[in-house]
């Protein structure tokens, strides 16, 4: 749930929005962090980060220091529960702020790299020294730290506290959208599967009337003759069944209840009829009925694997290689139809 809501705020087009007036107003960078698998984080502007804090950067050691910096002054932010300013490990002034949604952190934002008032040139040569894998000399060191802003002590905490708050709030309402969504999403779907799951019972129920119709029009004096065909007429009625509706999600215990069988009876006896379990005749018309829509239409082998019946495209591709000693890319083009590189079986 988390990275779905992390995929849904790194494209929120209000948070650059929100990135480029407090960058015109205040003149200082801003980045976006989410914690999430993709691990993102975006910056604003790129172009025009701090040249001092990238020449740090460019070394192992600088990289290394300033994570730790910027990870244990998030981590005093949350302990405080809002934004926390602190001194980096190069001089210069930083802003951690958490960002919550009912109390689970899905991000942050860092602000800053800025000075408060300018250190001396002792200190500025103490961090020049810290660094011996910097491949610059100290003149443009000092140089591009002089370029550094320098911003009041109040205009820093106003800045931080307008932050925190507008970017809990902007978040807080995305993500009660977002998952307003989903919710709605879900019912569709869920209203989808009942009126599929109502067409498959009135299917059953047809069929069961129809077995049941058929085996009370005979009379007495064919009591023999029902008796002897009833196995071979229940299992045909199945058969029949399935290729009507294989592409839905049926199973063995649907057809079994429709001809009051249990399922274990009812599976011997079309395996003892057909020669095969249901799931291999199931599988089977799945198969042939891909087979048809690979050779006389151009849809996307995926589109296909839903229309006939199956819910995971490797699976398919197993089970038609195996069946039809290739796979569905290679039958496809033997049979003249173009393949769709973009959709080729992924490795599991």
């Amino acid at each position: 749930m988390i990275d779905s809501i992390l995929d849904h705020l790194q494209n929120l087009k209000i948070l650059t929005q929100l990135s480029r007036l407090y960058h015109e107003s205040t003149g200082m960078v801003i980045s976006f962090h989410y914690p999430g698998k993709h691990g993102a984080v975006g910056f604003y502007p790129q172009d025009q980060r701090s040249e001092y804090c990238r020449l740090i950067q460019s070394t192992r050691e600088g990289r290394k220091l300033c994570l730790e910096c910027d990870k244990k002054g998030l981590e005093m932010a949350r302990r405080k529960g809002r934004y926390h300013i602190y001194r980096c490990h190069a001089g210069l002034v930083d802003v951690a702020i958490p960002l919550d949604y009912k109390g689970t952190e899905i991000g942050s934002i860092y602000t800053g790299q800025v000075l408060l008032e300018p250190q001396g040139m002792d200190s500025l040569k103490l961090y020049y020294h810290k660094f011996p894998d910097l491949k610059v000399p100290f003149e443009r060191f000092a140089q591009a730290y002089s370029r550094v802003k320098t911003v009041e002590r109040e205009h820093l905490l106003l800045c931080a506290r307008l932050l925190h708050l507008i970017g809990n709030y902007i978040l807080s309402m995305e993500n009660e959208l977002y998952l307003q969504r989903m919710v709605v999403l879900k019912n569709r779907e869920l209203h989808t599967k009942e009126i599929e799951r109502i067409r498959l019972e009135k299917t059953l129920k047809e069929l069961t009337i129809s077995i049941l119709e058929s085996e009370t029009s005979g009379g007495i004096d064919s009591a023999t003759r029902r008796k002897a065909d009833s196995i071979g007429y229940l299992v045909s009625k199945a058969q029949l069944f399935i290729k009507s509706n294989y592409h839905r999600d049926i199973r063995l215990d649907d057809v079994a209840r429709a001809v009051y069988l249990s399922p274990n009876y009812f599976s011997s006896l079309f395996r003892k009829v057909s020669g095969g379990t249901f799931r291999s005749y199931l599988v089977r018309k799945r198969i042939d009925a891909a087979k048809e829509l690979l050779c006389d239409s151009d849809l996307p082998i995926k589109e296909i694997v839903s229309r006939v019946g199956f819910k995971d495209y490797n699976y398919f591709n197993r089970t038609f290689t195996a069946l039809e000693g290739s796979t569905p890319a290679r039958f496809r083009t033997s049979n003249g139809i173009r393949i769709d590189n973009d959709l080729r079986p992924t490795a599991t």
